[in-house]
C-alpha cells in the first residue's frame, strides 16, 4: 500500500470510501520513517492491504473490511492516516472509531508541525452526496483576506494581492462543496471591489472556479 503524495488525491479516495460504505474511522499522524510499519500493523491486525478476492471472502463471511488511507506530502516530515471500516469490522472493539455522519471527517494543511493539527476541509452530505467543503473558520479567513486586499491603499500592491488570491483560489481542491464556497469567494470580492473601488479601478484578474477533481482510479 502506498502513501499519497497530492492531496485532491487523498480527498477523492477518503470520500469514494465514505460513499461505499465504510464510515466508522479514526485517524492520527505518524513520522515519516515509520509509515511503513504502520501500515504493517494494520495490515496484520484488520486486513486493510487485502486484495479483492481476500475482501469478498471476508464479506462472505460477515468479517467486515477496512482501509488505510496515509497521506504524505512530498519533502514532509509526518504523514497523516485515516483507518476507515463497515459497521461488520471487528476494528470497531478495539478502536476509538467515529462515524463520518455524526463526526466529519477533515483534511488537515499538508504544512503543520507535530503540536499543530489545522483542519482545512470536511467531507460533507450536500444535496445527499458526499463531497468536501471549508470549514467555516477556513472561509472566514478567505473572507478577511479578500476584504483586506481590496481596501488595501496602495493601488500596486492592491492589485498584487487581488492576484495572488486569485491565483490561490484557482488551487483550491475542486470538489463540488468547495467549488461552492469559491463561487461565494468571488462573489464576495467582486461585489466588494464594485462598492469600494466604483469604476475608477478595473478589477485585476476575473477570477474563475477551481477546476474539477479529475477522477483518479482507486481498487
Amino acid at each position: 500500500m502506498k502513501a499519497i503524495r497530492h492531496k485532491s488525491a487523498a480527498m477523492q479516495r477518503l470520500q469514494d470510501l465514505v460513499r461505499r460504505g465504510y464510515v466508522r474511522w479514526t485517524s492520527g499522524m505518524v513520522p515519516r520513517e515509520k509509515v511503513a510499519r504502520l501500515t504493517a500493523k494494520f495490515d496484520a491486525r484488520y486486513g486493510t492491504a487485502a486484495d479483492r478476492n481476500e475482501r469478498r471472502r471476508r464479506r462472505r463471511h460477515g468479517a467486515g473490511n477496512g482501509f488505510l488511507v496515509i497521506y504524505l506530502p512530498a519533502r514532509q516530515p509526518y504523514a497523516v492516516w485515516w483507518l476507515l471500516v463497515d459497521d461488520e469490522h471487528p476494528a470497531q472493539h478495539y478502536e476509538d472509531l467515529r462515524d463520518a455522519q455524526e463526526i466529519r471527517l477533515t483534511m488537515p494543511n499538508p504544512y503543520w508541525c507535530p503540536e499543530l493539527w489545522r483542519a482545512d476541509y470536511e467531507l460533507v452530505r450536500l444535496d445527499n452526496r458526499w463531497t468536501w467543503r471549508m470549514l467555516e473558520e477556513r472561509r472566514s479567513e478567505w473572507q478577511t483576506r479578500l476584504r483586506e486586499a481590496v481596501r488595501c491603499s496602495d493601488r500596486d500592491s492592491r492589485q498584487l494581492q487581488v492576484r495572488q488570491a486569485v491565483y490561490s483560489m484557482r488551487k483550491l481542491p475542486g470538489f463540488r462543496g468547495i467549488r461552492q464556497d469559491a463561487h461565494g469567494l468571488i462573489r464576495l470580492l467582486k461585489s466588494d471591489w464594485q462598492r469600494v473601488r466604483h469604476k475608477g479601478e478595473p478589477l485585476p484578474a476575473m477570477p474563475r472556479l477551481p477546476p474539477y477533481v479529475r477522477r483518479i482510479k482507486h481498487e
